[in-house]
């Protein structure tokens, strides 16, 4: 039986959810600011990822490898075989309780202002990622067009882009819908 242990619950999003493996802390960043609308400060989301990093290298789930090309050296993580064993579960810290404001009307308009914006942000990723499904399913047609003997294998992976993009797109609708747009169309991969 696996061995059970809680990471911090971003991380988990990007490491078991995303299953990213072999990264830089640039492209772990990236993709925390892209998938989180919780982090819209660079700089922050920068110091967060390298932080978290550090505990799990401590914990033994995450190893560091430095590697020197052509002169750049470059740094990757990546996880260990400990971390492969486990059941890794994200850790949900509770949120500290917010000072009162003492202008309650004002304190309203910035959480909808924020709430906004973070839908808004949220929105762009998920049309971003509708496009690179549309653009995947494309090139899989292409592919299975050249290459004819692979073609069952490359009609698999245009399947599951579908069902990728269908999926984004239901989100696509839902933010679309709070924040009041009138919603698009499909495209058909």
């Amino acid at each position: 039986m696996s061995q059970q242990v809680s990471i911090n619950a971003f991380l988990h999003s990007l490491l078991v959810v995303k299953k990213m493996d072999n990264f830089t802390v640039s492209e772990a960043k990236d993709a925390l600011v892209r998938e989180h609308a919780e982090f819209t400060d660079e700089t922050e989301a920068r110091k967060f990822i390298y932080r978290q990093l550090t505990r799990n290298i401590e914990k033994g789930l995450i190893k560091r490898t430095d590697s020197l090309n052509e002169g750049v050296k470059k740094i990757i993580y990546s996880k260990t075989e400990k971390f492969l064993v486990s059941r890794i579960v994200p850790l949900n810290r509770k949120p500290k309780a917010q000072k009162k404001m003492t202008c309650h009307t004002s304190a309203k308009i910035v959480k909808t202002v924020n709430y906004k914006e973070k839908l808004k942000k949220e929105l762009l990723a998920y049309e971003i990622d509708l496009n690179a499904s549309f653009e995947e399913a494309n090139e899989y047609k292409r592919l299975a067009e050249r290459f004819p003997e692979i073609k069952e294998t490359l009609e698999q992976h245009h399947l599951q882009t579908k069902d990728k993009s269908i999926k984004l797109l239901g989100k696509i609708h839902a933010l679309q819908n709070l924040l009041g747009y009138s919603v698009t169309g499909c495209q058909e991969c």
